[in-house]
């Protein structure tokens, strides 16, 4: 049995915990409701959402937790925490949008969305945490599902998870200009416990494989590095640009990698390309062949198969796609070395934040010092900051009762 010190926190102690800031915050008397909103990682199927690929996700136990209560009028109050102990607030109308990247920015966004989308005759006053923000784990995508789904349940509204997806997807597009593909919001819109999702970001559709009966033998550990991770900041905008440039230099009519022919991923054709481009190009066809045999791997139980193809995907991402930040190349470079460990890659973008290993239970207690000793010694000024954790699977964005913490969704069933 791993060491309890490798287990997160549990999201009742997490819910409890939020609803006694926000009584503190907002000295609202009222009784509030709460959103829990998982965090997401993907263990195959990196930097191919946004072109056309299908990608394998699964929600872990890291959250957004928002509390909040139903206001009288259009206006909306959000306390964030930013990081432990210190607390921002903002008020605003859904016309009242913000230019930079701060905080506030999707909270704001989020709200214009929605009362873009449906009526929207009342705001909320909202409090609102992250276990781990700005980890790479889809922080940014798991609070603007949060906002959406507490703004839905004030005005007795019912989204769909694929009206989530898009929603959120215009939060991040049309508010934040980011050009990524809706992989982390679908990951956690449509996120079901002890399975592994297979999303299909063209048709915005989910299939699951069940997690195998002997998966207890394995888990998967995280590890954050202890460097934040803002696409805001990262070169994540030029590199689908450049995708977008390969695929136009394989078939004229082609808006991404995915919709270029067949016929036209073969060598002859990407060794016609020039270098940047052909490297992307190849990143992306050879990861959306390890999405399908991961797949059929997993379902299995073939760990040693799913742990080569995670090992692959990090290596094609560093050096086809050049994502890699120093601190997760790092890892990715230890983790390699031990035993016990099947195969690891970064979470997200790889331009900081986690990496996920595959990992045989009766390991993780060696696995976890020695990466984490190794770690340190390369980086001693990340002493405290960096932490290991066992990643437990989770299910979707949910509202729950703050007395029993039972699920009270405001999700239709999928209607796609």
């Amino acid at each position: 049995m791993p060491h309890s010190s490798l287990y997160a926190r549990d999201v009742d102690d997490l819910i409890a915990e939020s609803l006694s800031h926000a009584a503190e915050l907002t000295g609202i008397s009222d009784s509030p409701e709460v959103v829990v909103s998982p965090y997401r990682f993907n263990p195959i199927g990196a930097h191919i959402d946004h072109q056309g690929g299908t990608v394998l996700a699964r929600c872990l136990n890291q959250y957004t937790i928002l509390v909040f209560w139903k206001n009288t009028d259009r206006r909306s109050m959000v306390h964030a925490s930013l990081q432990p102990g210190l607390w921002q607030s903002c008020e605003f109308s859904p016309d009242e949008l913000s230019d930079e990247h701060g905080w506030d920015a999707m909270a704001r966004a989020s709200v214009a969305a929605f009362a873009d989308y449906r009526e929207m005759r009342y705001g909320v006053t909202a409090v609102v945490s992250g276990t781990l923000v700005s980890g790479g784990l889809s922080s940014s995508a798991s609070v603007i599902l949060a906002y959406l789904s507490a703004l839905a349940r004030a005005n007795d509204v019912q989204l769909s998870p694929a009206e989530l997806v898009e929603l959120s997807r215009r939060v991040e597009n049309d508010y934040r200009r980011l050009n990524n593909g809706i992989q982390d919001q679908m990951s956690i819109a449509f996120g079901r416990r002890d399975q592994l999702s297979i999303l299909d970001v063209e048709d915005v559709q989910a299939t699951y494989v069940g997690d195998p009966v002997d998966s207890s033998s394995v888990c998967f550990l995280m590890c954050y590095s202890g460097v934040s991770r803002d696409l805001g900041g990262s070169p994540f905008n030029t590199r689908v640009a450049e995708c977008r440039e390969a695929a136009r230099l394989l078939h004229d009519k082609a808006e991404h990698l995915g919709q270029v022919p067949i016929d036209r991923r073969l060598g002859a054709a990407l060794a016609a390309l020039p270098d940047i481009p052909a490297r992307r190009a190849a990143h992306v066809y050879s990861e959306m062949q390890r999405v399908h045999d991961g797949a059929k791997a997993w379902q299995c139980g073939d760990w040693q198969t799913f742990g080569r193809l995670m090992n692959e995907s990090c290596q094609s991402s560093i050096n086809d796609y050049e994502s890699g930040s120093e601190w997760l190349i790092a890892l990715h470079e230890i983790a390699r070395g031990l035993d016990g460990v099947h195969g690891n890659r970064f979470s997200g973008g790889g331009y900081g934040g986690c990496l996920f290993m595959l990992a045989d239970v009766d390991a993780v207690d060696r696995i976890a010092e020695s990466l984490l000793e190794q770690y340190l010694t390369r980086y001693p000024n990340l002493k405290g900051a960096a932490r290991i954790v066992i990643a437990e699977s989770e299910s979707t964005v949910r509202i729950v009762s703050p007395d029993a913490c039972q699920p009270v969704s405001v999700l239709q069933e999928n209607r796609l």
